[in-house]
């Protein structure tokens, strides 16, 4: 009988979705270490006050609009009549006249851009692809992306920002960004779980002149999954197996709250070659990092990075920053560890490692 009741009270607040009640969101699915049912921001509604034309509120009618697109369009899109679409943005904009796809709130299953000069805003992208990013001068904004199947949101790309997103119970990653001059700002990332991805985490981050700064990471968790199956949960981490040399990337004011492993962690097959001399490849400054894992931030055969004024804590630390197996040409100064654990560790490899006001407090 509790069951039917708590499968009622779930059925009642789906309805209300499309009514500005609060809804709830999360890794329900078998397999997930976060709660299922947690509270989620109401909708956001990107329509310009002075309006936009008619409203387009027909998945069929959508396309066609986004087919037909021009640079300079506005195309805004509302109604419960849209949950079951999964949209193409594949005719962009040109520089000072983006394609413009905007909405109210509406829920559609994911956005896929593959195109330059556009803007996507106000959607709640759910239980679907997310929002996939494809092109140069991109934008997305104030979108809800909830339990996609994939990245959250997702970005190749170069000058494009992704901000003030909220994206909550994505099958492994947050947000992914790969390219050059991509900024991510003022988002927040929650609940990601592994299902059929290969991990779960906040952001992973690949390419040059990356800034990523401001935003919240929380309550992923390793929680809940089958013997020698849980993930390797973390706010940020990047490497270089599969993907372009990776500098010139700040990641700075961000918070990460109870992720079950690390805040930062960067590793090297390769030592991320083809950073350019004088060249930082991270500088990590500035961040909150309350963590599960045995260091908040590992550097692993990942050379010319900078950890920088950060605040870490958590109840296993071992120590707040390992540097290992080759991280030459490092930095790590005026970091905070609440508790009595080193600050800092690193391993002949990566000697000699610049350290200076590292400090401990209670």
């Amino acid at each position: 009988m509790l069951a039917l009741r708590v499968g009622v009270l779930v059925a009642v607040l789906g309805l209300l979705a499309g009514c500005g009640e609060a809804v709830r969101s999360g890794a329900a699915a078998p397999g997930g270490g976060v709660p299922a049912s947690r509270a989620v921001p109401p909708s956001r509604d990107a329509l310009p006050p002075t309006g936009c034309g008619p409203k387009i509120t027909n998945p069929v009618a959508a396309q066609q609009a986004l087919n037909n697109a021009r640079p300079g369009a506005l195309i805004c899109l509302s109604g419960p009549a849209l949950a079951s679409a999964s949209l193409q943005v594949m005719r962009g904009g040109v520089p000072g006249a983006p394609v413009q796809l905007l909405s109210d709130g509406a829920t559609v299953l994911g956005i896929d851009v593959i195109a330059d000069h556009v803007v996507v805003a106000g959607f709640t992208a759910r239980e679907g692809g997310g929002i996939t990013l494809n092109g140069t001068d991109l934008a997305a904004h104030d979108n809800n992306v909830l339990n996609a199947r994939m990245s959250g949101i997702s970005c190749e790309c170069s000058d494009t920002v992704i901000e003030s997103n909220m994206v909550d119970g994505t099958d492994g990653t947050g947000i992914r960004v790969e390219g050059d001059r991509i900024t991510v700002r003022d988002n927040e990332v929650s609940g990601s779980v592994r299902r059929e991805a290969s991990d779960a985490d906040g952001m992973r981050f690949f390419g040059t002149a990356i800034r990523i700064t401001g935003n919240t990471v929380r309550d992923i968790s390793e929680k809940g999954y089958p013997p020698d199956e849980a993930p390797h949960t973390d706010c940020f981490q990047t490497y270089d197996s599969d993907a372009p040399p990776t500098y010139d990337v700040v990641i700075s004011d961000n918070r990460c709250e109870r992720v079950d492993v690390q805040c930062l962690i960067a590793t090297g097959e390769r030592g991320n070659p083809g950073v350019p001399n004088g060249v930082r490849s991270i500088i990590f400054r500035d961040n909150f990092c309350d963590v599960g894992g045995s260091q908040a931030v590992l550097l692993e055969n990942y050379p010319h990075a900078e950890v920088r004024g950060n605040t870490i804590m958590g109840p296993n630390l071992y120590r707040g920053v390992y540097v290992s197996s080759g991280s030459k040409d490092t930095v790590v100064a005026d970091n905070v560890l609440r508790g009595d654990s080193d600050v800092l560790e690193s391993d002949e490899q990566s000697e000699p490692v610049t350290a200076g006001n590292n400090r401990n407090q209670p």
